[in-house]
C-alpha cells in the first residue's frame, strides 16, 4: 500500500487519490503563471556562530551522493538548471536533500508516488513529513520512510498537483534523536504521535535551531486550538520566524515561531483545505538571533520592512558551509516586469544551481520561489484556484549548499 503522507490508505482511498491526481494533471495545461526571470521564467512560461560571508566552509561538505530513483515513473533530469536529486550529511550530523525530480508516467506495474529510496545512513528512525515547491506555483508533500522510501502524492483539490518538476531542496532532518521535547497544548493537540516522533527541538554545532517531529490536533475548541506547544527560553527566537508545514493528506499551513516561544499555526487561505489530522515540525530552522549579511533588495517592488515582528531579510553561512536565509520582506507595488524578483545575493550566497523551495506568504498562502546562480531571488505564483498574497514573504528556513 501507498503510504500517503501521515496517513495509510486503504487500496480504496488510494484509487480516489489516483483519479484526483489525474484530474489535477489535466488541469495543468488550463493553468499558467507568471513571467519571471532567468530559469524561473522557464518554469513559469512552461506551464511546465557568526555570519561568515564569503567563508569557503562548503568545501568541508562532503560530496553530495546520488538518491536511487524509482526509475520505472521518475526522472533524476528534472530540467529548469536543477540539480540531480542527493543527499549527504552536514558537521552536525543532518541530513540534506537537494535537486530535483520529474515524473515521467503513471502507469507501470510500480508505485507511481514513490519517489526513490535513501540509503540506510540516510533513512529517518521515524517518519519524515515536509512539504516541497512542485512545478510552475504549486506544492505537494513528502514523506520519508523508516526504509527511505520517499513517497509523494496528490494535492489536497482543489490545489493542483503538477509533477513536471519536484524539487527536493531544503529538505533537512537528523536520522535519529529525539531531541528536546516541546510543551504541548495538551488541551489541544496530543504529545505523541506514533507514526513520528514527539514535538522536540536541537541546536546544532552551528547554533542554529531544528524543530522535527509530529502532533495531531485533538481539538478544536477555545482561544487556543492552533497554538501547538512552547518552546523554552534556550529555543526562541529574538523576532518571529515564519515558515511552512505540511499537514495532513497533503494538505499544508503556516506558522509562527514567536519570541515567547509560542508555535502557532496560521490556518490555510481558503480555498486550500485546513486538516490538522497531522502538523509535521521537520524542516523548520532558525538562528535565534543575528542579522546576517545583506540582501539587495529590489527596492522598485520589495521592502525590507515585513512587519510582523520579522526580522529584515538577510543571510549566513554556517559552520558546515551550508547558506540559510531568513527574515521576510513585503511586495510594495506589484507593476512592472521584475515585481517578482526580491533581490540578489551576493555572489558568496549564490548556489551553483537554481535551488527551488516554497515559502510561507501572507495570511495562510505560501508561494515558489527560485534561487539563482545568477543570485536572484525570484517568486513564482502560486497556482489558482489557490491564493498569491505578497503582504508578506517569509525567508526563515531556506537552507542549500552552494
Amino acid at each position: 500500500m501507498n503510504p500517503t503522507l501521515g496517513r495509510i490508505e486503504p487500496p480504496a482511498s488510494r484509487r480516489v487519490r489516483t483519479a484526483r491526481w489525474l484530474a489535477a494533471t489535466a488541469m495543468t495545461a488550463a493553468l499558467g503563471g507568471l513571467v519571471l526571470t532567468t530559469t524561473a521564467t522557464a518554469q513559469a512560461a512552461s506551464g511546465g556562530a557568526a555570519v561568515r560571508p564569503g567563508s569557503a566552509g562548503a568545501g568541508s561538505l562532503p560530496a553530495p551522493r546520488p538518491i536511487p530513483l524509482n526509475t520505472l515513473n521518475w526522472s533524476g533530469i528534472a530540467g529548469f538548471d536543477s540539480r540531480h536529486p542527493a543527499w549527504y550529511t552536514d558537521g552536525s550530523g543532518v541530513v540534506h536533500l537537494q535537486g530535483a525530480v520529474h515524473q515521467t508516467t503513471t502507469s507501470g506495474p510500480g508505485d507511481e508516488y514513490l519517489i526513490g529510496t535513501l540509503p540506510r545512513a540516510a533513512a529517518p528512525a521515524q517518519r519524515v513529513l515536509v512539504p516541497v515547491h512542485t512545478f510552475n506555483g504549486t506544492y505537494n508533500d513528502v514523506i520519508i520512510e523508516t526504509s527511505g522510501q520517499m513517497y509523494t502524492g496528490p494535492a489536497r483539490s482543489p490545489a493542483v498537483t503538477d509533477f513536471n518538476f519536484l524539487s527536493l531542496e531544503g529538505i533537512t532532518f537528523r536520522p535519529g534523536g529525539q531531541g528536546n521535547k516541546i510543551a504541548v497544548n495538551t488541551a489541544n493537540w496530543t504529545p505523541e504521535d506514533p507514526s513520528f516522533r514527539p514535538p522536540a527541538w536541537y541546536r546544532d554545532k552551528s547554533g542554529v535551531i531544528h524543530l522535527q517531529g509530529a502532533t495531531n490536533q485533538t481539538s478544536a475548541a477555545g482561544a487556543g486550538a492552533n497554538l501547538i506547544g512552547t518552546l523554552p527560553a534556550a529555543a526562541r527566537p529574538a523576532s518571529t520566524v515564519y515558515s511552512i508545514v505540511a499537514t495532513n493528506g497533503d494538505t499544508y499551513a503556516d506558522v509562527a515561531v514567536e519570541p515567547n516561544g509560542t508555535i502557532d499555526l496560521i490556518d490555510p487561505r481558503a480555498p486550500a483545505v485546513k486538516d490538522y489530522g497531522q502538523v509535521s515540525l521537520e524542516s523548520i530552522t532558525y538562528r535565534p538571533a543575528g542579522t546576517g549579511g545583506a540582501i539587495g533588495l529590489n527596492a522598485a517592488n520589495w521592502s525590507g520592512s515585513a512587519g510582523f515582528d520579522s526580522r529584515g531579510p538577510g543571510w549566513y553561512e554556517d559552520n558546515s558551509g551550508i547558506v540559510h536565509l531568513q527574515g521576510a520582506v513585503h511586495q510594495t507595488s506589484p507593476s512592472g516586469t521584475g515585481a517578482n524578483l526580491i533581490g540578489t545575493l551576493p555572489s558568496a550566497a549564490c548556489p551553483s544551481s537554481t535551488v527551488y523551495t516554497i515559502v510561507h506568504t501572507f495570511n495562510g498562502t505560501y508561494a515558489d520561489l527560485a534561487i539563482e546562480p545568477n543570485c536572484t531571488l525570484d517568486l513564482i505564483n502560486t497556482r489558482a484556484p489557490l491564493i498569491t498574497d505578497y503582504t508578506f514573504v517569509s525567508l526563515e528556513s531556506i537552507t542549500y549548499r552552494r
